[in-house]
Formats: structure tokens, C-alpha cells, sequence
């Protein structure tokens, strides 16, 4: 058994339950590398140098949350505070996604006198998070190994041999040697990094993206995580909406080349993988980081929709919200979900303007206030209490995400004066990727932390009846 597990181990007081086939040599994650070539970060080349030849893909991935996902202040922070917390257990399952290339050739450094909480440096391409020579150098998934009997904690098997594995078996590229790869094509091949486990609470499910995927209709429909991320809004609303991959669409318009000097194909996917964080590459200033805050927005108004109806008597009458998830092919909130926020703020006024009902509204602190009802999860430590550090997790108490193609109805009773009969409600659903609680925690500097107004429904009432 590995070092880092013990330590962890012995930090949480209990036993690891590490039931994998064989140990891995980058434990606590699942990472490996093909062959007995030993790993240096001169076998992979600098993403920059792609964009010569793949200039579409390039400016895809530049700015994106794969091309910050090391430099990230946020995790670089949450993940100084757990590697002080678990020993170091936190170096390697952390960094088996978030910098691969840096976990397998052990660059990757903690320095206690960076940043609030320390941090962690490696050298160049492994500063690049999820890189083009990441993706492109799997050549298999680990799952097999794992205890957990699924995809997840970077259960990536990559290779060092200067080939690059991709979704084409008739690519003859000039500078590179290539191989088609299936798993590419797969959201399997997503899942390794977007299912996390915690190895010391009975590898307990952190982060569940790929298996809320797996058990929704679009799993079912065979579309794939690269049918919506890999694709623009526009199209993955059209998947969502027609439940067709994005090569089945009519006119689907995403034809070109791959590469330079390459053939026309039929279909060539986008490398944005954009999903809702609109927060930590405009912080960062990156190139083309707003570009990509701003198509996480677009998506984030097109995942979701309201409906709102009044019940009861004009005695007792009923606010009924209904909140649809008709876009996403996993949950809302999804990823850290007991991080992740989406709440419903209602307002109810009478026809002067005077408030009957208010609940969701943000405090002057851009604190939500007591009695929000809000989508999602809510994490409990060993001894039922809340926690929200991830390596303390052990349980979801309350679970209350809105799973895909699903809904959620909440009910707000309100009271009508004597004599009124007309009244207005507003309702909006709102996202954001964490509470600030969180950015006044972890960051040095203030931040405030913006909020993206999913839907919005104005009605209004006379009595019980919608105008």
C-alpha cells in the first residue's frame, strides 16, 4: 500500500478501502503509463506547437477550463488546503486530472509559501492542465484496476511514444504519427476524470458526472458527452431537443478540416468543452477566456425552463414552480455538487408594487438567505455533520439535483390581503459555480461571484386565474 494512502488513512482514522486489481504506480489515483519507458516531460510537445496544423482545435482549447485546469486559483487553493490537511495524500489524486503529465513525471512541487494556503508548481507543458498531448496520448482506461469497479480518479492509461490517438482510423498527419483510437469517441473516455471517488470514505462519489450521464435518456439514445461539449450551443440544443447524436443531425454544418492540408470530413468537433463555469478565466485574463465565459452563459440559459402556476383558494393560494432540465445530459448542478449552486428566487407583489413574497433574493453580502430552495446536494463528514471539503466528504445527507430530461416542483403558500385580487410573480432560476462563502475563503483577493440567470417567467393573477 502506498505512502500517500496511509496517510490519509491515519489522518481520517479509518481504513482504506483500496480493492484494486493491482497498485497503482501513481496511487492514490489510477493513472499508469504504457510501456517501461520512464516518463519525461520532453516526450510530449508544448500545445502551441498544435496550433500550426490544428489552428480551430487550438483556439478551442486555448482559455478553456482543460488549458487552466492546473493554474485554476481556486483548486490550486482547495487543493494546497487538502494536501496539508491529508499529509500529501492530495498531490496525486488531485493532480491525476489536473495536470497528468506533471503526476506522471513527479514534477509537480507543493510550496508552503505560495498563495493563502501554499501551492503547487510543476514545469512546462504539465503547466498546461488538460492538454492536447493529453487527450491525444490515451491509449486505454484503467477502469478495470479501480476499486471502485468504474470509471474515475484519472483511471487514464497514456503512453509516451510520441503517437497521437484520435477519432480518425484514415488520418496520415505530417509531423506526428497517429493511431485511431475508439475510446476517443466515447464519453467513457471522458468519465476517467469526471467521475471522483473519495479512496478513504468507502469511495464514496464526489463528482458523478459521467454516471448521471450513463443512467439518463441521452446514454440511452447512444449521444455522447462530445455531442454537447464538443459541439456549438446551438447544436447541442438541437441535440438535446431532436435526442440525436450530432453526426445524425440534418444540416448539422460542422464539416471541414481536421487539420491543415487534411481532408474534408463530415464532421469535426470543436475543442471548447465548455460547460457553466463563466468565473475563472475572465479572472485569469487568459487568451480567449471570455470567449469562453460567455458560451458557458449561452449554455447555461439554454439547459433549463420554468413553469409556474397558482393553486389553493384565494384564501390560501399556492405558488407551484417547476423547474425543467431539458438540456443537459446530466444532472443540474452537476460536478461538485454539493458545490455547485442553482436556486429559484420568486417574488410576489400586489398591483401597487407592494412585496407579498420574496425568497431567493442575494443579500448585500451575495449571501443566499435562509429558506432559498436550492438544487443541490448537501455533504456530511463520517459523523453526519456538514462539510464541504472534499476529502472529509463521506455522504450526501440530501440529494437534490434535477437529473436529465427530469423536473422539480417546489410550492410556496403566500397570503393575499383583504381585497386584493390581482398580483404579479416573478420567478428566476439562477446558477453560479460557487457560493461566495467559498471565494472569500480560498482566494486572496476579493471576488465577487457572478451569478448567471438561467430562466426568468413574469405572470400575472387575477385571484387564481392567469391573466
Amino acid at each position: 500500500m502506498k505512502k500517500t494512502y496511509l496517510a490519509l488513512a491515519l489522518l481520517c482514522a479509518m481504513p482504506v478501502l483500496a480493492h484494486a486489481e493491482k497498485e497503482m504506480e501513481f496511487a492514490p489515483s489510477y493513472l499508469s503509463v504504457e510501456g517501461d519507458k520512464k516518463p519525461e516531460l520532453k516526450q510530449w510537445r508544448d500545445s502551441n506547437t498544435c496550433k500550426g496544423c490544428h489552428p480551430r482545435q487550438w483556439n478551442g482549447w486555448q482559455g478553456s477550463m482543460h488549458s487552466i485546469a492546473f493554474i485554476d486559483p481556486v483548486f490550486q487553493a482547495e487543493w494546497a488546503m487538502g494536501e496539508k490537511e491529508t499529509n500529501g495524500a492530495a498531490k496525486n489524486l488531485c493532480g491525476g486530472c489536473h495536470t497528468v503529465l506533471g503526476t506522471v513525471t513527479q514534477t509537480v512541487e507543493f510550496k508552503s509559501e505560495s498563495g493563502k494556503f501554499g501551492g503547487f508548481t510543476t514545469q512546462a507543458i504539465a503547466n498546461q492542465g488538460v492538454s492536447c498531448e493529453v487527450c491525444h496520448s490515451v491509449v486505454d482506461t484503467n477502469m478495470q484496476h479501480t476499486a471502485m469497479g468504474e470509471h474515475g480518479n484519472a483511471s487514464l492509461e497514456i503512453a509516451n511514444d510520441k503517437v497521437k490517438r484520435g477519432p480518425f482510423d484514415d488520418a496520415k498527419p505530417r509531423g506526428h504519427k497517429a493511431e485511431y483510437s475508439e475510446l476517443h469517441t466515447k464519453s467513457e473516455f471522458c468519465a476517467n476524470c469526471h467521475n471522483v471517488f473519495n479512496p478513504v470514505h468507502d469511495n464514496f462519489a464526489l463528482e458523478h458526472t459521467y454516471d448521471e450521464w450513463k443512467k439518463s435518456p441521452y446514454a440511452a439514445a447512444d449521444i455522447q458527452c462530445q455531442d454537447c461539449h464538443m459541439v456549438p450551443v446551438e447544436t447541442a440544443m438541437r441535440v438535446a431537443d431532436e435526442m440525436l447524436p450530432a453526426k445524425k443531425l440534418e444540416e448539422h454544418r460542422l464539416g471541414g478540416k481536421a487539420a491543415r492540408g487534411g481532408p474534408v470530413r463530415s464532421l469535426v468537433h470543436d475543442h471548447g468543452f465548455v460547460g457553466g463555469n463563466a468565473v475563472i478565466a475572465p479572472l485569469l485574463g487568459v487568451k480567449n477566456g471570455q470567449a469562453h465565459a460567455d458560451e458557458a452563459v449561452k449554455r447555461l440559459k439554454s439547459a433549463a425552463a420554468l413553469e409556474a402556476k397558482v393553486t389553493g383558494s384565494a384564501n390560501a393560494p399556492v405558488l407551484e414552480v417547476t423547474v425543467f432540465n431539458r438540456r443537459a445530459g446530466h444532472d443540474l448542478p452537476t460536478s461538485l455538487t454539493f458545490i455547485r449552486q442553482i436556486w429559484l428566487e420568486v417574488i410576489v407583489r400586489d398591483v401597487n408594487g407592494k412585496e407579498l413574497l420574496r425568497s431567493g433574493t442575494l443579500t448585500a453580502e451575495n449571501a443566499l438567505p435562509e429558506g432559498t430552495v436550492i438544487f443541490q446536494d448537501t455533504a456530511v463528514d463520517v459523523h453526519g455533520k456538514s462539510e464541504h471539503k472534499p476529502w472529509k466528504v463521506a455522504s450526501f445527507s440530501v440529494q437534490n439535483t434535477i437529473p436529465a430530461k427530469g423536473s422539480k416542483t417546489v410550492k410556496y403558500p403566500f397570503s393575499l390581503p383583504a381585497g386584493v385580487t390581482d398580483y404579479s410573480v416573478e420567478t428566476k432560476l439562477h446558477y453560479r459555480s460557487f457560493d461566495q462563502s467559498v471565494a472569500d475563503l480560498l482566494l486572496e483577493d476579493k471576488v465577487i461571484v457572478p451569478s448567471v440567470e438561467m430562466a426568468e417567467l413574469s405572470q400575472t393573477y387575477q385571484g387564481l386565474a392567469l391573466k
